[in-house]
């Protein structure tokens, strides 16, 4: 299955949250896990995927002509595949700095398919439940 990194450990910043920022390795893992926050309440539109390697764009952002990895349309509000000014962009709208955007754009372009859970409130819930999403 997909292994998974929080890459948003840094300390919890009261007047800026951001959004909890999960990377998977395989396109099985971000599934299961999409599947496991919708079956404990999470709403499709907390969660954000992001891909950019051909096959992982093109079964979990469904870019190509190998259509979407069946399940993910209905688990997540918005799939991304963007890259340069657009990706970082995107990421600033998240609130997250130049070094945290680089980090994503470097694990994008080794093939990672990263999670953002943009509710802040629910990523507060979420991770203050001791769960490892």
């Amino acid at each position: 299955m997909g292994s998974n990194d929080d890459l948003n450990s840094q300390k919890p910043d009261v007047t800026s949250q951001k959004p909890t920022v999960k990377n998977f390795h395989d396109d099985i893992g971000v599934l299961n896990h999409l599947q496991k926050l919708a079956s404990e309440g999470v709403p499709k539109t907390a969660l954000h995927v992001f891909a950019h390697d051909a096959e992982g764009a093109d079964e979990v952002v469904g870019t190509g002509a190998g259509g979407t990895l069946k399940g993910v349309g209905e688990l997540v509000d918005e799939r991304y595949n963007e890259r340069g000014d657009e990706l970082r962009k995107r990421f600033q709208r998240y609130g997250f700095d130049s070094d945290e955007i680089e980090k994503f754009e470097s694990d994008l372009d080794n093939g990672a398919i990263l999670l953002v859970i943009d509710d802040l409130d629910l990523g507060a819930d979420y991770k203050g439940k001791g769960r490892t999403p």
